[in-house]
């Protein structure tokens, strides 16, 4: 089992070890950083969205037939955006915290202590900037789960993900897994792009279960990796 890799080359500096208990407050917080990057796009697509652009529409109006002032429905409606921003925020903060509650609540009794699970860190002079996990499938003994793949904002685009994400694959097989599965949403392009490069294949589309996410048809998109037998 992989107790600590050096990388070579352009990532020479950097190691990818397993986590420790010291580690938990930074794990969290990249956590945290990751998934709340992702809220101004979010937001974006959403404001594309052509049921979305109806109800401005309708509601400018409503307020200008209502009010018979320019200046005043256009405040109105910066207080509505506003209003919608915080409403996304506090969706992202609502799944960050129900995250801490589950398995990022103990990192080593979810990950380290479990059966065919681990967790890792990227270190680079003495800082975390990356992590990643592996746990079993709840209904399967030989199908691998990457989760909470992050890498820190200043770190991006030095194969950081790609190593994290081999080294789920390469503990996988050494496990005697047939096959490695994740989730990543349609608005995470990036990590759609690295996925698929890997030789992931998307094999589930499903829209994420709150009414927010329903209204916005806001997809999560499951991505398996088939591991070759010998």
């Amino acid at each position: 089992m992989l107790i600590q890799k050096k990388l070579t080359g352009a990532m020479a500096n950097y190691i990818i070890r397993r986590f420790k208990t010291k580690d938990y407050d930074i794990v969290r917080l990249l956590f945290r950083q990751g998934m709340i990057e992702h809220l101004p796009t979010t937001c974006i697509y959403i404001l594309k969205l052509p049921r979305v652009h109806f109800l401005l529409m309708v509601s400018l109006i409503s307020l200008l037939l209502a009010s018979k002032s320019y200046l005043l429905s256009f405040m109105c409606m910066t207080a509505i955006l506003a209003a919608g921003w915080q409403l996304m925020k506090g969706e992202f903060n609502h799944y960050v915290e129900q995250c801490y509650m589950e398995d990022l609540m103990d990192i080593d009794k979810s990950y380290m202590e479990k059966k065919k699970s681990c967790f890792w860190v990227v270190e680079f002079n003495g800082r975390v900037v990356g992590m990643v996990g592996a746990q079993l499938a709840e209904d399967s003994d030989d199908v691998m789960v990457l989760k909470r793949l992050s890498v820190a904002k200043d770190q991006r685009f030095k194969g950081i993900a790609r190593s994290l994400s081999t080294t789920v694959i390469e503990f996988a097989k050494q496990q005697g897994c047939k096959s490695v599965t994740l989730e990543t949403s349609m608005v995470q392009h990036g990590a759609q792009k690295l996925y698929e490069s890997m030789g992931f294949t998307k094999t589930d589309v499903c829209t994420f279960p709150t009414l927010l996410g329903r209204f916005a048809s806001f997809s999560v998109f499951t991505y398996v990796y088939n591991i070759e037998t010998p």
